[in-house]
């Protein structure tokens, strides 16, 4: 079987499925602004649930896992499985594999079916045996609960490091553990809110676990049976938890990856089937994956993004699970509005880029910015930057907050104008910590020029040490 590194390198050999890559953009031949992480994330998903799972499928092709594509509870404890294997994670409907499975599934060495007959029918193994030179089994249990006893058993030897509880009535908080679960390799098992299935107790005191982390806040699984759990370790039983499901995927991710990640899948907390399978391809990477509204991301999602400092940037999903606005990382309670980077590009002498930055402690996705690097060889030090937006006439308001990115050293401030027309609406002063909020009156404005002059900044160092932002820039 492949090592984890190993099928990392195929996965980016085979680069992404989907449609957009983020990265910082600049309007001049200028250096380039360093961007700690993309912008917009690819997109990766199928035409259907089932199409979507294909598509993630890991290159090596060695070991599948097949769950019911109806249902959640079997995939979010065989996802965890399947990142830990480097294998992927199919779904099906009942009755028959579909079309884009059945046209991929034979290459692979392996194949479990998740389940009882009642969630995967017999007539799939049927198919699979005939049509596969696959070695072939199935796990499944009475419940979901010994289903996901009876997969830890079969991959997990006593004393493993770390099991993860999550409850069983609920998918959220078990899709946000299963690439966590995958980088340490351990099980995630499902219980009851107020009890521990006697199937997972059992399953328990052979693990022997060194650490049992609870998914979730009490709501989920209660404070009784997480101090019942601690019979089942000598080591600490903790409590990952946020104020919602997408606080606690990034409770999960802080976690487990300390030191950040150079690949994160996003994934709706509202779509399981696309979540279970970016659980899955989270996991064979050894990445998080982050939970999010459809329309999206809370500042939670997004500064946790920032913490981890990824290359790359997958979003599971396509626009009934998980929307193109998402995926450019749009804040939620954003509002409707057009932003900046939606017009044609603006003309104008400022090195431009459109990028993103941490602002007074609040992130801010789509964001218009102006270098103000001055190279110690350059003589042509401009008195300011401008760049100039034709916006048409048809809003009566534009929005930004300007501002120095937090982590900024070099002691830039500025004076950033806003003029509509050559008319000026509105001047403010910025420095690091020092943010200005832009809210001026367009009607009628064609024009819109954003103007920053800049002082106390060096001539030398990181250009991202001297760049001038607007914060969520926008006209509505």
């Amino acid at each position: 079987m492949a090592s984890r590194s190993e099928r990392s390198s195929a996965l980016r050999r085979a680069g992404a499925v989907a449609a957009l890559v983020g990265l910082a953009t600049v309007a001049t031949a200028a250096t380039a602004v360093a961007t700690p992480t993309p912008v917009t994330a690819h997109r990766a998903y199928g035409v259907d649930r089932y199409a979507t799972a294909a598509t993630l499928e890991d290159p090596a092709r060695d070991v599948a896992y097949v769950v019911t594509g109806t249902g959640f509870a079997d995939g979010v404890t065989a996802g965890a499985l399947a990142g830990h294997w480097g294998a992927n994670i199919f779904l099906t409907p009942r009755e028959q594999l579909t079309d884009d499975v059945r046209a991929v599934i034979g290459y692979y060495r392996k194949v479990v079916v998740v389940g009882s007959e009642s969630a995967v029918g017999p007539d799939v193994v049927t198919w699979l045996r005939q049509n596969t030179r696959a070695e072939l089994s199935r796990v499944g249990g009475a419940d979901r609960y010994e289903t996901a006893a009876k997969l830890s058993a079969t991959s997990f030897a006593p004393g493993v490091a770390d099991v993860l509880i999550a409850t069983g009535t609920e998918y959220a908080d078990a899709l946000a553990g299963s690439a966590a679960a995958a980088s340490v390799s351990s099980p995630v098992l499902v219980v009851e809110h107020g009890r521990i299935p006697d199937s997972v107790r059992a399953e328990l005191a052979r693990l022997q676990p060194g650490r049992i982390t609870v998914l979730g806040g009490e709501n989920a699984v209660s404070a009784p049976v997480a101090a019942e759990l601690a019979q089942y370790t000598d080591g600490e039983v903790r409590r990952l938890a946020g104020g919602d499901r997408y606080e606690t995927s990034v409770a999960v991710s802080r976690a487990y990856f300390p030191t950040g990640s150079s690949w994160v899948e996003l994934a709706s907390g509202s779509a399981w089937p696309d979540a279970i399978a970016a659980g899955a391809s989270a996991g064979r990477r050894g990445s998080p994956v982050l939970l999010s509204p459809q329309h999206c991301l809370p500042q939670a999602v997004n500064l946790e993004i920032e913490r981890l400092r990824p290359n790359s940037l997958q979003a599971v999903g396509g626009n009934s699970s998980y929307s193109e606005v998402a995926a450019k990382r749009t804040s939620c309670g954003a509002g409707e509005k057009k932003y900046l980077d939606e017009f044609e590009q603006p003309e104008g002498n400022a090195t431009h880029v459109q990028s993103h930055a941490t602002i007074g402690g609040v992130f801010y996705p789509r964001t218009a910015a102006f270098s103000t690097y001055v190279p110690t060889s350059t003589t042509d030090i401009r008195n300011a930057e401008y760049r100039v937006w034709d916006i048409g006439t048809g809003y009566s308001r534009f929005t930004a907050v300007a501002g120095v990115a937090d982590a900024v050293t070099s002691g830039l401030t500025a004076r950033v104008e806003v003029f509509g027309d050559e008319r000026l609406l509105g001047s403010y002063d910025v420095a690091v910590g020092q943010p200005a909020t832009i809210d001026v009156d367009v009607q009628g404005v064609r024009n819109l020029k954003l103007v920053t002059t800049s002082s106390g900044r060096t001539s030398t160092g990181d250009e991202s040490d001297h760049v001038v932002y607007f914060g969520d820039s926008a006209v509505r």
